[in-house]
């Protein structure tokens, strides 16, 4: 839903690169930075055992994975570690 919204801003409707990135990838980069963060083995095992929520790589390459939006702004391709052919990825709406 973010990304829907972010395609209605006029940086979204635009082709414009700033510092070399596309809307598009300045979209993803900043959702993949919101969730940059290290952790410790020993945290994550906690994390993992008592919280309901995924750890924070799960919550950004989980659904990236499954958008073409976003291997279309990267051009990822066929053997890339985010492709998914269009067959598995898992659409929700």
């Amino acid at each position: 839903m973010g990304y829907e919204a972010f395609k209605n801003t006029n940086q979204g409707k635009s082709n414009e690169k700033i510092a070399g990135y596309t809307g598009d990838q300045r979209f993803f980069l900043g959702y993949g930075f919101a969730w940059m963060m290290q952790i410790r083995k020993e945290k994550l095992t906690q994390q993992l055992l008592s919280d309901v929520h995924s750890p924070a790589k799960y919550r950004v390459n989980g659904p990236l994975v499954n958008m073409e939006a976003f291997q279309k702004a990267w051009n990822i391709q066929a053997g890339d570690p985010m492709y998914k052919s269009k067959e598995q990825m898992i659409k929700i709406w």
